[in-house]
């Protein structure tokens, strides 16, 4: 874990000192493009997420269907529910798989953005003259009102991007309308605590994360008009 921390320490250095060398030296973009190159590295493990996930959502009427039919019968449940799997080509545990894979890598970054800004571990940061990003003066303290209403704001919107595209469910399902609500007020309450630069990543991949949704939604109906046509 403490490669991953470094690696990632040493990538937003190096993003900072390209916005150093185009006359912008400035950490708050820096801190945007490195959440842009991270969005970009997972794509790959997104995508695969969010097309299982909507493969699950697509046949999840049939699946209550099987489920009522055979409530009495767990057994032929399990094998009709598994026949429907194979026939759709659906893995019931593929969308997990990525986000295994995604935790530790997130997990990695959370540490080397809060390590970035702490100047205990990099005294040369309080040198640093372009620490501010707007309205931040500083991006190693934290932000305790605009940052986390934007935070939970963004949070809220990828979370409702991602229920009405019907990658993690609908939103007549009461536990997600549950979260939908609570983990947004939740994370903006924390990252009151937060380095500014941490709440501004999470801001923006939150952001990134909508845009990403967006595209691969509108690539899967292409795919699916271009195959009914055939």
């Amino acid at each position: 874990m403490n490669a991953i921390v470094d690696f990632f320490g040493r990538l937003l250095q190096f993003f900072y000192l390209l916005t150093k060398q185009v006359g912008i030296p400035n950490y708050g973009l820096a801190i945007i493009i490195f959440t842009f190159f991270v969005k970009l590295i997972l794509f790959p493990l997104t995508k695969k997420q969010y097309t299982s996930m909507a493969k699950m959502q697509e046949i999840q009427p049939e699946l209550r269907r099987i489920q009522q039919k055979y409530k009495n019968n767990p057994e032929k449940s399990q094998q009709e529910m598994l026949k429907l799997y194979q026939k759709h080509g659906v893995n019931p545990f593929a969308g997990c798989l990525p986000i295994l894979i995604q935790l530790p890598i997130l997990l990695a970054l959370f540490k080397a953005l809060k390590d970035f800004f702490d100047p205990v571990k990099h005294p040369d940061f309080v040198n640093i003259e372009k620490a501010s990003f707007l309205w931040v003066p500083n991006l190693g303290s934290p932000d305790p009102i605009i940052l986390p209403i934007l935070v939970g704001l963004s949070t809220f919107a990828q979370q409702l991007v991602s229920m009405r595209m019907g990658a993690v469910g609908g939103t007549g399902d009461q536990t997600q309308r549950i979260l939908l609500y609570f983990m947004p007020v939740f994370i903006g309450y924390i990252s009151r605590s937060f380095p500014a630069g941490l709440a501004l990543y999470w801001v923006m991949y939150s952001l990134f994360g909508i845009i990403e949704q967006i595209l691969i939604k509108r690539k899967t109906v292409v795919v699916k008009e271009e195959a009914g046509k055939k």
